[in-house]
Formats: structure tokens, C-alpha cells, sequence
């Protein structure tokens, strides 16, 4: 009987404060840092969406990582200009949500959105960055080959 009780104390030590932290980030009290502010949308211009929820595993942190890299190290001047924009949205927040059924999102998404007079005219998912995820030089160039050819279409 000892020995089962140890057990018990044991499981509910490992398993309490995650049951915590997962509560906590559900009713918003994690906070990663991110901005709960709905993104702002562009008269004109393309906008690279990086989309998340409130839990984020590492690999998910990665892709947010790897897809900045690439646009920022690929895209100064029309950062510069405003052409191009990246952005990271958690659709768990307020004004956010519609996110996901504009762009049919089924996970974590790297999206390309074009905007004429502040309405979506078109947008590409880039579905491959979960394969690619753990080739920094492949996903980089999968984003700016992608990020290039809907920037000369716009």
C-alpha cells in the first residue's frame, strides 16, 4: 500500500504542473511574448502570415523562427518599401479567428496573402515547411522561391 501511495504523489506531482500551465494557457495567463493586438491589414501589398496558436511546441517555434529568416534575409527592399510585410498571428486571440476559415487553416501555417485596397485578392499556403523543417537551407528556399514568384505575380 506504501508503495502505491508514493505512486500516486509521484504521478500527481508530474502531471500537476502541466495540467496548470495548459489551463493557465487556455484562459490566457501564459503569455510568449506575442502581441494579442489584431494584426494590421495593408491598403495594398503582400503580407507573409505566420499563424500559431496559444500552445506552441518547439518545432512550431522553429517554423515561426525559419520563415522570418527567410523573408527578412530574402526580402530587405521590399520590407524596406512596404511591399512586403511579416507578421505573426495567434488565432486564439480576439480578432483573429476568422483567420482560420479565410485561409482554411488546419495547423501552424506559413501564408501569403496579396491585399488590394485592404481586401484579400489572393493567398498561397506554403504546407511544405513541415517537411522542410529540419533542413534550415531547403526551407529557406522553398519560403523565398515561393515568397518571389507571389511577389512578381502581384
Amino acid at each position: 500500500m506504501p508503495m502505491q501511495r508514493s505512486m500516486r504523489w509521484l504521478l500527481v506531482a508530474a502531471v500537476a504542473p502541466a495540467l496548470l500551465m495548459l489551463g493557465l494557457a487556455r484562459l490566457g495567463g501564459a503569455n510568449d511574448g506575442a502581441s494579442h493586438a489584431a494584426p494590421a491589414v495593408p491598403d495594398n501589398g503582400v503580407v507573409a502570415y505566420y499563424f500559431h496558436t496559444t500552445l506552441r511546441c518547439s518545432t512550431c517555434r522553429k517554423l515561426e523562427a525559419l520563415s522570418k529568416e527567410a523573408i527578412s534575409s530574402g526580402f530587405a527592399k521590399e520590407l524596406g518599401s512596404g511591399r512586403l510585410a511579416f507578421q505573426v498571428v495567434n488565432v486564439e486571440t480576439p480578432g483573429t479567428k476568422h483567420f482560420v476559415k479565410d485561409f482554411q487553416l488546419v495547423t501552424k501555417s506559413l501564408v501569403l496573402v496579396e491585399y488590394k485596397n485592404g481586401k484579400v485578392v489572393r493567398w498561397k499556403n506554403l504546407p511544405k515547411i513541415w517537411q522542410l523543417v529540419r533542413d534550415r537551407d531547403a526551407f529557406i528556399r522553398y519560403v523565398q522561391d515561393n515568397a518571389r514568384v507571389f511577389l512578381g505575380e502581384a
